[in-house]
Protein backbone atom coordinates (compact mmCIF):
# COMPACT_ATOMS: atom_id res chain seq x y z
CA UNK A 1 0.00 0.00 0.00
CA UNK A 2 3.05 2.29 0.18
CA UNK A 3 2.36 5.89 1.19
CA UNK A 4 -1.22 5.24 2.18
CA UNK A 5 -2.61 5.51 5.67
CA UNK A 6 -5.89 5.19 7.56
CA UNK A 7 -6.88 8.83 7.02
CA UNK A 8 -6.71 8.40 3.24
CA UNK A 9 -9.88 6.34 3.52
CA UNK A 10 -11.98 9.36 4.56
CA UNK A 11 -10.06 12.29 3.01
CA UNK A 12 -11.40 11.45 -0.42
CA UNK A 13 -10.40 13.25 -3.59
CA UNK A 14 -12.80 14.30 -6.31
CA UNK A 15 -11.49 11.43 -8.41
CA UNK A 16 -12.85 8.79 -5.99
CA UNK A 17 -16.05 6.90 -6.70
CA UNK A 18 -17.19 7.49 -3.13
CA UNK A 19 -16.45 11.23 -3.15
CA UNK A 20 -19.62 12.84 -1.79
CA UNK A 21 -18.93 15.54 0.81
CA UNK A 22 -22.66 15.87 1.53
CA UNK A 23 -23.15 12.21 2.43
CA UNK A 24 -23.70 11.62 6.16
CA UNK A 25 -20.69 9.88 7.68
CA UNK A 26 -21.55 9.90 11.40
CA UNK A 27 -24.79 10.01 13.37
CA UNK A 28 -24.77 10.62 17.12
CA UNK A 29 -28.14 11.20 18.72
CA UNK A 30 -29.49 14.29 16.87
CA UNK A 31 -26.11 15.25 15.38
CA UNK A 32 -25.25 14.55 11.72
CA UNK A 33 -21.68 14.85 10.42
CA UNK A 34 -21.13 14.71 6.67
CA UNK A 35 -17.97 13.40 5.01
CA UNK A 36 -17.07 16.97 4.08
CA UNK A 37 -17.45 18.09 7.68
CA UNK A 38 -15.55 15.05 8.97
CA UNK A 39 -12.62 15.74 6.64
CA UNK A 40 -12.59 19.40 7.66
CA UNK A 41 -12.65 18.61 11.40
CA UNK A 42 -9.96 15.90 11.11
CA UNK A 43 -7.58 18.30 9.35
CA UNK A 44 -8.36 21.12 11.79
CA UNK A 45 -7.73 18.80 14.72
CA UNK A 46 -4.48 17.55 13.17
CA UNK A 47 -3.36 21.15 12.68
CA UNK A 48 -4.22 21.94 16.30
CA UNK A 49 -2.27 18.98 17.62
CA UNK A 50 0.73 19.80 15.41
CA UNK A 51 0.72 23.45 16.51
CA UNK A 52 1.06 22.27 20.11
CA UNK A 53 3.96 19.97 19.47
CA UNK A 54 2.46 16.64 18.42
CA UNK A 55 4.89 14.89 16.06
CA UNK A 56 5.02 11.65 14.09
CA UNK A 57 5.62 8.76 16.46
CA UNK A 58 3.96 10.47 19.44
CA UNK A 59 1.37 8.43 21.33
CA UNK A 60 -2.14 9.54 22.30
CA UNK A 61 -4.31 7.64 24.77
CA UNK A 62 -8.02 8.03 23.97
CA UNK A 63 -10.33 7.79 26.99
CA UNK A 64 -13.71 8.70 25.51
CA UNK A 65 -17.19 7.25 25.30
CA UNK A 66 -18.75 6.71 21.88
CA UNK A 67 -19.04 10.11 20.19
CA UNK A 68 -17.84 11.79 16.96
CA UNK A 69 -14.76 13.19 18.74
CA UNK A 70 -13.50 9.61 19.13
CA UNK A 71 -13.53 9.00 15.37
CA UNK A 72 -12.08 12.45 14.65
CA UNK A 73 -9.23 11.89 17.11
CA UNK A 74 -8.31 8.51 15.67
CA UNK A 75 -8.10 9.89 12.13
CA UNK A 76 -6.27 13.08 13.17
CA UNK A 77 -3.61 11.18 15.12
CA UNK A 78 -3.29 8.73 12.23
CA UNK A 79 -2.85 11.63 9.80
CA UNK A 80 0.06 12.97 11.85
CA UNK A 81 1.79 9.60 12.01
CA UNK A 82 0.97 9.16 15.69
CA UNK A 83 -0.01 6.08 17.67
CA UNK A 84 -3.54 5.66 19.07
CA UNK A 85 -4.10 3.86 22.38
CA UNK A 86 -7.80 3.10 22.98
CA UNK A 87 -8.48 3.03 26.74
CA UNK A 88 -11.54 1.25 28.04
CA UNK A 89 -13.76 3.70 29.91
CA UNK A 90 -14.73 0.99 32.43
CA UNK A 91 -11.21 0.59 33.78
CA UNK A 92 -10.24 1.74 37.25
CA UNK A 93 -7.76 4.64 37.71
CA UNK A 94 -4.83 2.34 38.49
CA UNK A 95 -5.53 0.28 35.35
CA UNK A 96 -5.75 3.40 33.20
CA UNK A 97 -2.54 4.76 34.69
CA UNK A 98 -0.77 1.49 33.88
CA UNK A 99 -1.79 1.63 30.21
CA UNK A 100 -0.85 5.31 29.86
CA UNK A 101 2.55 4.65 31.43
CA UNK A 102 3.20 1.36 29.62
CA UNK A 103 2.38 2.89 26.21
CA UNK A 104 4.44 6.00 27.05
CA UNK A 105 1.52 8.15 25.93
CA UNK A 106 2.37 11.84 25.96
CA UNK A 107 -1.23 12.90 25.33
CA UNK A 108 -4.58 11.78 26.69
CA UNK A 109 -7.90 12.82 25.15
CA UNK A 110 -10.85 12.51 27.50
CA UNK A 111 -14.17 14.02 28.59
CA UNK A 112 -15.67 15.43 31.76
CA UNK A 113 -17.58 12.31 32.84
CA UNK A 114 -14.38 10.21 32.66
CA UNK A 115 -12.06 12.70 34.34
CA UNK A 116 -11.99 10.69 37.60
CA UNK A 117 -10.41 7.78 35.73
CA UNK A 118 -7.22 9.84 35.30
CA UNK A 119 -6.71 10.31 39.03
CA UNK A 120 -3.50 8.25 38.98
CA UNK A 121 -2.08 9.77 35.77
CA UNK A 122 0.49 12.53 36.25
CA UNK A 123 -0.48 15.33 33.89
CA UNK A 124 1.26 18.56 32.99
CA UNK A 125 0.37 21.74 31.20
CA UNK A 126 0.06 21.57 27.45
CA UNK A 127 3.53 22.01 26.07
CA UNK A 128 5.34 20.63 29.13
CA UNK A 129 8.25 18.33 28.44
CA UNK A 130 9.26 15.22 30.30
CA UNK A 131 8.35 11.56 30.10
CA UNK A 132 5.94 11.67 33.05
CA UNK A 133 3.97 14.80 32.18
CA UNK A 134 0.98 13.76 30.07
CA UNK A 135 -0.80 16.55 28.22
CA UNK A 136 -4.56 16.36 28.63
CA UNK A 137 -7.19 17.37 26.06
CA UNK A 138 -10.82 17.51 27.27
CA UNK A 139 -13.71 17.37 24.82
CA UNK A 140 -16.44 19.04 26.86
CA UNK A 141 -14.64 21.64 28.92
CA UNK A 142 -11.09 22.02 30.19
CA UNK A 143 -9.71 22.99 33.59
CA UNK A 144 -6.62 25.09 34.15
CA UNK A 145 -3.56 23.53 32.54
CA UNK A 146 -5.65 21.46 30.12
CA UNK A 147 -6.47 21.98 26.47
CA UNK A 148 -10.05 22.27 25.30
CA UNK A 149 -10.82 20.03 22.32
CA UNK A 150 -12.61 22.88 20.56
CA UNK A 151 -9.47 25.03 20.88
CA UNK A 152 -7.56 22.49 18.79
CA UNK A 153 -10.24 22.79 16.12
CA UNK A 154 -9.62 26.56 15.86
CA UNK A 155 -7.17 26.06 12.98
CA UNK A 156 -7.58 26.16 9.24
CA UNK A 157 -7.35 22.75 7.52
CA UNK A 158 -4.56 24.14 5.34
CA UNK A 159 -2.41 24.48 8.48
CA UNK A 160 -2.24 20.69 8.86
CA UNK A 161 1.20 19.37 7.87
CA UNK A 162 1.32 17.05 4.85
CA UNK A 163 0.80 13.39 5.77
CA UNK A 164 3.83 11.14 5.72
CA UNK A 165 2.26 7.89 6.89
CA UNK A 166 2.69 4.62 5.06
CA UNK A 167 1.29 1.14 5.55
CA UNK A 168 4.20 -0.09 7.65
CA UNK A 169 4.06 2.71 10.22
CA UNK A 170 2.79 2.06 13.74
CA UNK A 171 -0.79 3.24 14.25
CA UNK A 172 -2.39 1.41 17.16
CA UNK A 173 -1.69 -0.18 20.52
CA UNK A 174 -4.70 -2.39 21.27
CA UNK A 175 -4.43 -3.54 24.89
CA UNK A 176 -5.66 -6.99 25.83
CA UNK A 177 -8.11 -7.28 28.69
CA UNK A 178 -5.69 -8.79 31.19
CA UNK A 179 -7.62 -11.78 32.54
CA UNK A 180 -4.45 -12.67 34.45
CA UNK A 181 -1.66 -10.26 35.27
CA UNK A 182 -1.13 -7.02 33.38
CA UNK A 183 -2.63 -6.31 29.94
CA UNK A 184 -0.40 -6.34 26.86
CA UNK A 185 -0.41 -3.76 24.10
CA UNK A 186 -0.70 -5.36 20.67
CA UNK A 187 1.15 -3.27 18.07
CA UNK A 188 -0.68 -2.59 14.80
CA UNK A 189 0.38 -0.68 11.71
CA UNK A 190 -1.70 1.27 9.20
CA UNK A 191 -1.39 -1.79 6.97
CA UNK A 192 -2.77 -4.35 9.42
CA UNK A 193 -5.67 -2.08 10.38
CA UNK A 194 -6.49 -1.27 6.75
CA UNK A 195 -6.28 -4.86 5.60
CA UNK A 196 -8.59 -5.88 8.45
CA UNK A 197 -11.16 -3.32 7.27
CA UNK A 198 -10.74 -4.23 3.62
CA UNK A 199 -11.26 -7.94 4.27
CA UNK A 200 -14.52 -7.18 6.11
CA UNK A 201 -15.77 -5.19 3.12
CA UNK A 202 -15.47 -8.38 1.06
CA UNK A 203 -16.52 -10.94 3.70
CA UNK A 204 -19.64 -9.04 4.79
CA UNK A 205 -20.59 -7.29 1.53
CA UNK A 206 -20.20 -3.78 2.96
CA UNK A 207 -21.43 -1.07 0.55
CA UNK A 208 -21.90 2.69 0.54
CA UNK A 209 -25.60 2.07 1.26
CA UNK A 210 -24.86 0.47 4.61
CA UNK A 211 -25.75 2.15 7.90
CA UNK A 212 -23.72 0.52 10.66
CA UNK A 213 -24.62 0.95 14.32
CA UNK A 214 -21.74 0.89 16.81
CA UNK A 215 -23.03 -0.63 20.06
CA UNK A 216 -19.79 -1.74 21.78
CA UNK A 217 -17.34 0.83 23.06
CA UNK A 218 -15.04 2.18 20.35
CA UNK A 219 -12.19 1.35 22.75
CA UNK A 220 -12.81 -2.34 22.06
CA UNK A 221 -11.77 -4.10 18.86
CA UNK A 222 -15.43 -5.06 18.43
CA UNK A 223 -16.39 -1.37 18.43
CA UNK A 224 -13.80 0.30 16.22
CA UNK A 225 -12.63 -2.58 14.05
CA UNK A 226 -15.73 -4.68 13.40
CA UNK A 227 -17.48 -3.04 10.42
CA UNK A 228 -16.95 0.55 11.63
CA UNK A 229 -13.77 1.45 9.74
CA UNK A 230 -14.85 -0.67 6.77
CA UNK A 231 -18.22 1.16 6.55
CA UNK A 232 -16.49 4.56 6.59
CA UNK A 233 -14.00 3.39 3.95
CA UNK A 234 -16.88 2.37 1.67
CA UNK A 235 -18.65 5.68 2.18
CA UNK A 236 -21.52 4.35 4.30
CA UNK A 237 -22.96 5.86 7.47
CA UNK A 238 -21.92 4.99 11.03
CA UNK A 239 -24.44 5.46 13.85
CA UNK A 240 -22.73 5.84 17.23
CA UNK A 241 -24.89 4.57 20.08
CA UNK A 242 -24.27 6.41 23.33
CA UNK A 243 -22.07 4.35 25.63
CA UNK A 244 -23.69 2.52 28.55
CA UNK A 245 -27.22 1.64 29.59
CA UNK A 246 -28.13 -0.68 26.70
CA UNK A 247 -31.83 -1.40 26.27
CA UNK A 248 -33.62 -3.32 23.55
CA UNK A 249 -35.99 -0.37 23.14
CA UNK A 250 -33.17 2.08 22.38
CA UNK A 251 -31.52 -0.31 19.94
CA UNK A 252 -34.68 -1.09 17.99
CA UNK A 253 -35.74 2.57 17.93
CA UNK A 254 -32.39 3.56 16.39
CA UNK A 255 -32.67 0.79 13.80
CA UNK A 256 -36.05 2.18 12.76
CA UNK A 257 -35.06 5.87 12.92
CA UNK A 258 -31.79 5.63 11.01
CA UNK A 259 -32.46 2.65 8.75
CA UNK A 260 -29.62 0.65 10.33
CA UNK A 261 -28.44 -2.22 8.14
CA UNK A 262 -25.60 -3.79 10.18
CA UNK A 263 -24.60 -4.13 13.82
CA UNK A 264 -22.01 -5.91 15.93
CA UNK A 265 -23.58 -7.27 19.13
CA UNK A 266 -22.25 -9.20 22.10
CA UNK A 267 -24.26 -12.40 22.78
CA UNK A 268 -25.40 -10.94 26.12
CA UNK A 269 -26.89 -7.99 24.24
CA UNK A 270 -28.59 -10.34 21.77
CA UNK A 271 -30.29 -12.05 24.70
CA UNK A 272 -31.50 -8.71 26.07
CA UNK A 273 -33.16 -8.04 22.71
CA UNK A 274 -34.71 -11.51 22.62
CA UNK A 275 -36.17 -11.01 26.10
CA UNK A 276 -38.02 -7.88 24.91
CA UNK A 277 -40.97 -7.27 22.62
CA UNK A 278 -39.21 -4.21 21.12
CA UNK A 279 -38.46 -5.95 17.76
CA UNK A 280 -42.20 -6.36 17.20
CA UNK A 281 -42.96 -2.73 18.07
CA UNK A 282 -40.44 -1.21 15.65
CA UNK A 283 -39.74 -1.46 11.93
CA UNK A 284 -36.63 -3.66 11.78
CA UNK A 285 -36.82 -4.39 8.06
CA UNK A 286 -33.66 -2.42 7.21
CA UNK A 287 -31.45 -4.67 9.37
CA UNK A 288 -29.68 -7.10 7.03
CA UNK A 289 -26.73 -8.32 9.13
CA UNK A 290 -26.01 -8.88 12.80
CA UNK A 291 -22.50 -10.05 13.66
CA UNK A 292 -21.94 -11.53 17.13
CA UNK A 293 -18.74 -12.58 18.85
CA UNK A 294 -17.15 -13.44 22.15
CA UNK A 295 -19.07 -16.66 22.81
CA UNK A 296 -21.43 -18.87 20.79
CA UNK A 297 -25.09 -18.05 20.34
CA UNK A 298 -27.20 -21.20 20.32
CA UNK A 299 -29.11 -22.48 17.29
CA UNK A 300 -32.38 -21.98 19.19
CA UNK A 301 -31.55 -18.32 19.84
CA UNK A 302 -30.60 -17.73 16.22
CA UNK A 303 -33.82 -19.35 15.05
CA UNK A 304 -35.75 -16.98 17.29
CA UNK A 305 -33.87 -13.94 15.95
CA UNK A 306 -34.57 -14.87 12.34
CA UNK A 307 -38.20 -15.62 13.06
CA UNK A 308 -38.74 -12.26 14.75
CA UNK A 309 -36.53 -10.21 12.41
CA UNK A 310 -37.11 -12.16 9.18
CA UNK A 311 -34.74 -10.28 6.84
CA UNK A 312 -31.69 -10.36 9.09
CA UNK A 313 -28.65 -12.54 8.41
CA UNK A 314 -27.15 -13.56 11.75
CA UNK A 315 -23.44 -14.42 11.73
CA UNK A 316 -21.06 -15.37 14.51
CA UNK A 317 -17.40 -14.38 14.44
CA UNK A 318 -14.23 -15.20 16.32
CA UNK A 319 -11.17 -12.99 16.35
CA UNK A 320 -8.29 -11.75 18.46
CA UNK A 321 -6.74 -8.42 19.44
CA UNK A 322 -3.76 -9.36 17.29
CA UNK A 323 -6.22 -9.53 14.34
CA UNK A 324 -8.03 -10.54 12.26
CA UNK A 325 -10.77 -9.13 14.44
CA UNK A 326 -13.02 -11.59 12.59
CA UNK A 327 -10.74 -14.54 11.88
CA UNK A 328 -13.47 -17.10 11.29
CA UNK A 329 -17.22 -16.73 11.03
CA UNK A 330 -20.30 -18.92 10.89
CA UNK A 331 -23.34 -18.07 8.81
CA UNK A 332 -26.82 -18.56 10.23
CA UNK A 333 -27.69 -21.35 7.78
CA UNK A 334 -24.72 -23.40 9.03
CA UNK A 335 -25.61 -23.29 12.71
CA UNK A 336 -27.96 -26.27 12.69
CA UNK A 337 -25.26 -28.61 11.35
CA UNK A 338 -22.40 -26.98 13.25
CA UNK A 339 -23.96 -25.70 16.47
CA UNK A 340 -21.20 -24.42 18.76
CA UNK A 341 -18.67 -23.89 15.96
CA UNK A 342 -16.91 -20.57 15.44
CA UNK A 343 -16.93 -21.09 11.68
CA UNK A 344 -14.56 -21.17 8.73
CA UNK A 345 -11.74 -18.74 8.04
CA UNK A 346 -12.34 -15.30 6.56
CA UNK A 347 -11.07 -14.34 3.12
CA UNK A 348 -7.65 -13.01 4.15
CA UNK A 349 -6.83 -15.46 6.93
CA UNK A 350 -5.26 -18.89 7.01
CA UNK A 351 -6.34 -20.71 10.17
CA UNK A 352 -4.97 -23.95 11.62
CA UNK A 353 -5.21 -25.95 14.83
CA UNK A 354 -1.79 -27.27 15.78
CA UNK A 355 -0.28 -29.59 18.37
CA UNK A 356 2.76 -28.81 20.51
CA UNK A 357 5.09 -29.71 17.63
CA UNK A 358 3.34 -27.25 15.32
CA UNK A 359 1.73 -29.97 13.19
CA UNK A 360 -1.93 -29.89 12.15
CA UNK A 361 -4.22 -31.81 14.46
CA UNK A 362 -6.59 -34.46 13.15
CA UNK A 363 -10.33 -33.65 12.87
CA UNK A 364 -11.79 -33.53 16.37
CA UNK A 365 -8.37 -33.44 18.04
CA UNK A 366 -7.70 -30.45 20.27
CA UNK A 367 -4.77 -28.10 19.83
CA UNK A 368 -3.90 -24.42 19.69
CA UNK A 369 -5.51 -22.13 17.10
CA UNK A 370 -2.95 -20.43 14.86
CA UNK A 371 -3.47 -17.84 12.14
CA UNK A 372 -1.54 -16.23 9.32
CA UNK A 373 -2.89 -13.08 7.70
CA UNK A 374 -1.78 -9.67 6.39
CA UNK A 375 -4.00 -8.28 9.16
CA UNK A 376 -2.05 -10.00 11.92
CA UNK A 377 0.41 -8.45 14.32
CA UNK A 378 2.42 -10.79 16.47
CA UNK A 379 4.22 -7.97 18.28
CA UNK A 380 3.55 -6.80 21.82
CA UNK A 381 4.65 -3.37 22.96
CA UNK A 382 7.38 -3.34 25.58
CA UNK A 383 8.54 -0.28 27.44
CA UNK A 384 11.93 -1.85 28.06
CA UNK A 385 13.81 -3.54 25.24
CA UNK A 386 12.57 -5.12 22.02
CA UNK A 387 8.95 -5.96 21.31
CA UNK A 388 7.95 -9.52 22.16
CA UNK A 389 6.38 -11.74 19.51
CA UNK A 390 3.80 -14.55 19.56
CA UNK A 391 4.62 -15.68 16.00
CA UNK A 392 6.14 -19.16 15.68
CA UNK A 393 7.36 -20.32 12.27
CA UNK A 394 5.30 -17.61 10.57
CA UNK A 395 2.06 -18.38 12.43
CA UNK A 396 0.51 -16.36 15.25
CA UNK A 397 -0.23 -18.63 18.21
CA UNK A 398 -3.47 -17.24 19.63
CA UNK A 399 -3.36 -18.96 23.01
CA UNK A 400 -6.87 -20.29 22.30
CA UNK A 401 -7.50 -24.00 22.25
CA UNK A 402 -9.83 -25.56 19.71
CA UNK A 403 -10.36 -28.23 17.08
CA UNK A 404 -11.46 -28.57 13.46
CA UNK A 405 -14.43 -30.79 12.61
CA UNK A 406 -14.74 -33.05 9.57
CA UNK A 407 -16.23 -30.22 7.49
CA UNK A 408 -13.42 -27.77 8.25
CA UNK A 409 -15.27 -25.67 10.83
CA UNK A 410 -13.17 -24.32 13.69
CA UNK A 411 -14.44 -24.82 17.25
CA UNK A 412 -13.05 -22.73 20.13
CA UNK A 413 -12.59 -24.63 23.38
CA UNK A 414 -11.17 -21.94 25.66
CA UNK A 415 -7.70 -20.72 26.53
CA UNK A 416 -4.77 -23.14 26.39
CA UNK A 417 -3.94 -22.44 30.03
CA UNK A 418 -7.54 -23.11 31.10
CA UNK A 419 -7.42 -26.78 30.15
CA UNK A 420 -8.03 -29.21 33.03
CA UNK A 421 -5.88 -32.38 33.18
CA UNK A 422 -7.87 -34.89 35.19
CA UNK A 423 -6.28 -38.29 35.70
CA UNK A 424 -4.08 -37.65 32.67
CA UNK A 425 -7.06 -36.83 30.46
CA UNK A 426 -7.73 -33.38 28.95
CA UNK A 427 -10.97 -31.60 29.86
CA UNK A 428 -11.87 -28.43 27.96
CA UNK A 429 -14.04 -26.07 30.03
CA UNK A 430 -15.84 -24.58 27.01
CA UNK A 431 -17.18 -28.02 26.07
CA UNK A 432 -18.66 -28.58 29.53
CA UNK A 433 -19.97 -25.01 29.75
CA UNK A 434 -21.82 -25.41 26.45
CA UNK A 435 -23.71 -28.40 27.85
CA UNK A 436 -24.55 -26.62 31.10
CA UNK A 437 -25.84 -23.56 29.27
CA UNK A 438 -28.31 -25.69 27.34
CA UNK A 439 -30.34 -26.07 30.56
CA UNK A 440 -33.41 -23.86 30.51
CA UNK A 441 -32.71 -22.35 33.96
CA UNK A 442 -28.98 -21.74 33.50
CA UNK A 443 -27.92 -18.21 32.56
CA UNK A 444 -24.16 -18.74 32.39
CA UNK A 445 -21.53 -21.18 33.60
CA UNK A 446 -17.79 -21.45 34.10
CA UNK A 447 -15.73 -24.56 34.80
CA UNK A 448 -12.34 -24.13 36.48
CA UNK A 449 -9.71 -26.60 37.73
CA UNK A 450 -9.29 -27.35 41.44
CA UNK A 451 -6.70 -29.69 43.03
CA UNK A 452 -7.67 -33.30 43.68
CA UNK A 453 -5.62 -35.88 45.59
CA UNK A 454 -6.64 -38.75 43.29
CA UNK A 455 -6.89 -37.19 39.84
CA UNK A 456 -4.55 -34.21 40.18
CA UNK A 457 -7.25 -31.84 38.96
CA UNK A 458 -11.02 -31.97 38.65
CA UNK A 459 -13.55 -29.44 37.48
CA UNK A 460 -15.50 -27.03 39.64
CA UNK A 461 -18.62 -25.69 37.91
CA UNK A 462 -19.83 -22.26 38.94
CA UNK A 463 -23.34 -22.04 37.51
CA UNK A 464 -25.52 -18.93 37.44
CA UNK A 465 -29.21 -19.89 37.55
CA UNK A 466 -32.36 -17.79 37.49
CA UNK A 467 -33.63 -19.44 40.70
CA UNK A 468 -31.64 -21.84 42.89
CA UNK A 469 -34.88 -23.60 43.82
CA UNK A 470 -35.52 -24.68 40.22
CA UNK A 471 -32.35 -26.68 39.62
CA UNK A 472 -30.05 -28.89 41.68
CA UNK A 473 -26.42 -30.04 41.29
CA UNK A 474 -27.65 -33.61 40.79
CA UNK A 475 -29.81 -32.46 37.87
CA UNK A 476 -26.86 -30.68 36.23
CA UNK A 477 -24.60 -33.66 36.89
CA UNK A 478 -27.09 -35.93 35.13
CA UNK A 479 -27.30 -33.52 32.19
CA UNK A 480 -23.52 -33.58 31.78
CA UNK A 481 -23.35 -37.37 32.05
CA UNK A 482 -25.92 -37.70 29.24
CA UNK A 483 -23.82 -35.52 26.94
CA UNK A 484 -20.21 -36.01 28.06
CA UNK A 485 -17.73 -38.68 29.07
CA UNK A 486 -17.65 -39.25 32.83
CA UNK A 487 -14.14 -37.79 33.32
CA UNK A 488 -15.35 -34.46 31.92
CA UNK A 489 -18.18 -34.05 34.44
CA UNK A 490 -17.41 -31.51 37.20
CA UNK A 491 -16.90 -32.96 40.67
CA UNK A 492 -17.74 -29.77 42.53
CA UNK A 493 -20.78 -27.54 42.04
CA UNK A 494 -21.53 -23.96 43.01
CA UNK A 495 -25.01 -22.64 42.15
CA UNK A 496 -25.69 -18.93 42.47
CA UNK A 497 -27.80 -16.11 41.07
CA UNK A 498 -25.01 -13.50 41.08
CA UNK A 499 -23.37 -13.00 37.66
CA UNK A 500 -19.91 -14.38 36.97
CA UNK A 501 -17.04 -11.94 37.47
CA UNK A 502 -15.90 -10.57 34.14
CA UNK A 503 -13.29 -8.24 32.75
CA UNK A 504 -14.41 -4.96 31.21
CA UNK A 505 -14.42 -6.63 27.79
CA UNK A 506 -16.69 -9.43 29.01
CA UNK A 507 -14.21 -12.26 29.56
CA UNK A 508 -14.75 -14.43 32.65
CA UNK A 509 -12.21 -13.78 35.40
CA UNK A 510 -11.62 -17.48 35.99
CA UNK A 511 -8.80 -17.01 38.45
CA UNK A 512 -11.34 -15.44 40.86
CA UNK A 513 -13.47 -18.58 40.67
CA UNK A 514 -10.65 -20.92 41.65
Amino acid sequence: MGLYGLTDTVLRRRTGWQHDPDKVALVFEDERVTYGQLADRVLRLAAGFAARGFRAGDTAAVLLTNRPAYIETVYAVAYLGGVVVPVNYLLRPAEIAYIVADSRAGWVITEERLRAGLADVTTGRAGDDGDRAVRRVVVDGAHEGELAYDTLLDHEPTEAPPPTTDSGQRLLLQYTSGTTGFPKGVTHTHGTVLFNALAQIVDFDVTSDDVHMVVPSLSWAAGLHCLTLSTLWRGGTVVLKRTGGFTAEDFCALVERDGVTTAMLAPSVVRIILASDAPERHDMSSLRLVLAGGEPVTAAEIEQIQRRIPLVRFMQGYGVSEFPSTMVYLDSDQVVRHDGAAGRSSLAANVRVVDRSGDDTKPGEHGEIAVRSPQTSGLYHAREGAEASAVVDGWLRTGDRGFVDEDGHVHVAGRVKEMIISGGLNVYPAEVERVLQSHVHVREAAVVPVPDTRYGQVGRAVVVVDDVRRVTPDELDALCRRELAGFKVPRHWVLRTAPLPRTVTGKIRRFELR
